[in-house]
């Protein structure tokens, strides 16, 4: 009895020894095949078009959700304002021009004059008292040049920039792509950089991940990465590194004294979708980067 109690109790132990090691074993398995994968951001291209001028706006013929081409109408805002500063500097501009035209007549006139006395004065038919003075006035005539010159300089200035305040009246799309925020109503006085509609190019998509300081140096511009999204779950595509930046994120681990660990920095990483996958990702959504299996640069 003394013997079957001992071997009872060493293949107990021994049971208790396997399952004790199988979890740690298996552990250690599965930590060592453990895949290097990042999140990553879904980010689009976003372009805000603001009121250039104040004013009331007259017209947004757009809609949230509507898709627009590059340069369709937006928005236009009143113009009446405008259109009285532009008859105004009309009327200047022309004032000055007939001043200044005025102006240069008047030194071709004394230039000539001058010509003539000093044909004169060369034969000592005229005084010298009279080739001063007339030398002064010529000399007076082309200052009042300079001056008209420079108001009609101004003048043309002014109407210039009242002519571009009126184009900005009306504002285009800048690129194609999908309204997706109308912040403001029709008759509303708006300032000047205010938003007016949002836009979102769906089509200009990237997704940006934060790689650590000791995968990031693997990384060059050309590879291609595996991507999955949990809206595609049964779906594996592909995009390519388009630029590694240079300069650090954020920590993603303190360092503690206990342990004697350092801060771990990240890097943000850009990469495209490939232009062979038709996946619909919207800004916002989260997308795991398979670090592991990195292409060669194309």
């Amino acid at each position: 009895m003394g013997k079957k109690k001992m071997v009872f109790a060493l293949l107990l132990a021994a049971c208790f020894g396997a399952s004790g090691c199988a979890p740690r074993e298996a552990k250690a398995t599965e930590a060592a095949v453990e895949s290097n994968i990042v999140t990553g951001t879904v980010e689009c291209k976003e372009v805000y078009v603001r009121a250039k001028i104040p004013g009331y706006l007259t017209d947004i013929p757009v809609a949230e959700g509507q898709e627009v081409a590059k340069g369709d109408l937006l928005f236009t805002s009143d113009q009446r304002d405008i259109l009285v500063k532009q008859t105004q500097a009309s009327g200047t501009l022309n004032a000055a021009k007939a001043v200044m035209e005025k102006a240069q007549a008047n030194v071709a006139l004394l230039e000539g004059e001058y010509t003539k006395y000093q044909e004169l004065y060369e034969l000592e038919a005229v005084a010298q008292d009279a080739m001063d003075k007339l030398t002064t006035q010529l000399e007076a005539a082309k200052l009042d040049v300079q001056a008209a010159t420079s108001q009609y300089e101004a003048a043309q200035g002014v109407l210039a920039e009242v002519n571009l305040n009126l184009s900005q009246t009306a504002q285009y799309a800048p690129c194609s792509g999908t309204v997706t925020l109308v912040s403001s109503s029709v008759g509303e006085l708006v300032g000047s950089g205010t938003t007016i509609i949002s836009l979102t190019d769906y089509e200009d998509r990237w997704i940006n991940a934060n790689v650590d300081e000791y995968e990031v140096g693997k990384l060059v511009v050309g590879q291609t990465v595996p991507l999955t999204s949990k809206a595609y779950p049964d779906t594996n595509f592909h995009g390519n590194i388009v630029n590694v930046s240079k300069n650090p994120d954020f920590a993603v681990k303190k360092s503690t004294n206990e342990l004697n660990d350092q801060d771990v920095v990240t890097y943000q990483v850009k990469i495209t979708l490939s232009g062979e996958d038709d996946i619909m990702l919207y800004p916002g959504m989260l997308v795991s980067v398979n670090l592991d299996e990195v292409g060669e640069a194309e």
